[in-house]
């Protein structure tokens, strides 16, 4: 299934609110088009060591988490964790 010119808009609008995911709080920061899923950063204790060019730890970034946006185990379906993010969905 694919998302509408409409929906696609409504989602790259949740740019910037924050969420709570799981319990830990965070903001999403990118709806991707091509992989249909939004991009979570999540803050809290959840920080790693991103690597370096040769992955050597370099600085410390806070986790993210890949939501997509339709249902991996049912097909046409919207994922079931978007309802629990605690936002208005424009879908």
């Amino acid at each position: 299934m694919s998302l509408s010119t409409l929906q696609r808009r409504r989602l790259r609008a949740l740019i910037g609110q924050c969420v709570c995911y799981h319990g830990t709080e965070g903001q999403i920061i990118e709806f991707l088009d091509q992989e249909q899923a939004l991009v979570l950063e999540l803050g809290g204790l959840n920080q790693r060591l991103q690597a370096g060019q040769y992955g050597e730890p370099g600085r410390q970034v806070k986790a993210t988490k890949l939501l997509p946006i339709f249902d991996p185990d049912a097909p046409g379906q919207f994922n079931h964790e978007l309802h629990g993010l605690d936002i208005s969905l424009p879908l």
